[in-house]
C-alpha cells in the first residue's frame, strides 16, 4: 500500500471533537453489530450510528459506511445511499467496510493509493492476480474497489475492511437465504456459522483513530 496506515481520523481529531458518522445497511444483523462496535472505538468525537435510511443530512468530519457483500457490491439500500448522497461524499474522508464470507488479495496492490484491511478469516488469502479462479476474482479486494467506484467515481473512500460475519440462513430473506445455500454447496469453503471477531474491528478502527 502507498498508505502505511490511515491518516485522516488522526489529522482530523487534532484538539477539537470531530463528528463522525458510521451509517449501514444490514439485513441479518452482523453488519449492523459491525457497524455498533467501530462506533463504540471513537472515544474522543461525537459519534451518530446509524442505518443508512436514519441519515437525514452530512454535516460529519469523517464518515464510515458499512454493508454485506451483494455479489461484490453494496446492498441497493447502499448503493441508494451512494449515489443520492454522491456530490456531498467526495468531499468528506470516507472508510468503507463489507461484511463478507470471502475476500481474496492479490499480490499486485502496491498501486493502490488507499488502506486495505482483511479480517483474520482472510489473513492467509492473498494469491497471483493472474492465477484467481473466477469465484475468487470476484470476491477480490480490487473487483469490490472497481465495483464501488462504478457506483460512485469520485467517492472518497481512504480505507476499505473487509470482516467475516456470519451465516444463518433463518435471519435472510428467501431468495438471498437460497443463493447462498447454493453457493455453500459449490463451494466447500463457504459454510454457515458464526466467524465474527471483535478484536479484527478495534484494530480497523483503533488504526483510523491512531495511525
Amino acid at each position: 500500500m502507498k498508505r502505511n496506515s490511515v491518516q485522516f481520523l488522526k489529522e482530523k481529531q487534532k484538539d477539537v471533537m470531530k463528528k463522525i458518522l458510521v451509517a449501514y445497511y444490514s439485513e441479518s444483523g452482523s453488519t449492523k453489530e459491525i457497524a455498533v462496535e467501530i462506533g463504540k472505538q471513537f472515544t474522543s468525537a461525537q459519534v451518530d450510528v446509524l442505518t443508512v435510511q436514519e441519515v437525514d443530512h452530512l454535516a460529519y468530519d469523517i464518515i464510515v459506511l458499512g454493508s454485506p457483500n451483494r455479489y461484490g457490491k453494496p446492498a441497493t439500500e447502499l448503493i441508494q445511499f451512494l449515489k443520492k448522497n454522491e456530490a456531498k461524499l467526495t468531499k468528506i474522508p470516507i472508510a468503507f467496510f463489507f461484511s463478507c464470507m470471502d475476500c481474496y488479495r492479490s499480490d499486485q496492490e502496491s498501486n493502490l493509493d488507499i488502506d486495505v484491511y482483511c479480517d483474520s478469516n482472510f489473513q492467509d488469502q492473498i494469491r497471483d492476480l493472474n492465477k484467481l479462479s473466477s469465484w475468487e476474482k470476484s470476491h477480490a479486494v480490487s473487483s469490490y474497489l472497481e465495483n464501488l467506484t462504478g457506483i460512485s467515481k469520485d467517492i472518497n473512500i481512504q480505507s476499505i475492511a473487509f470482516f467475516k460475519g456470519r451465516l444463518d440462513f433463518k435471519k435472510l430473506s428467501f431468495f438471498n437465504a437460497l443463493v447462498m445455500r447454493l453457493v455453500c454447496l459449490l463451494n466447500k469453503n463457504i459454510k454457515k456459522g458464526d466467524y465474527f471477531k471483535s478484536k479484527d474491528i478495534i484494530d480497523w478502527s483503533y488504526n483510523l483513530i491512531l495511525a
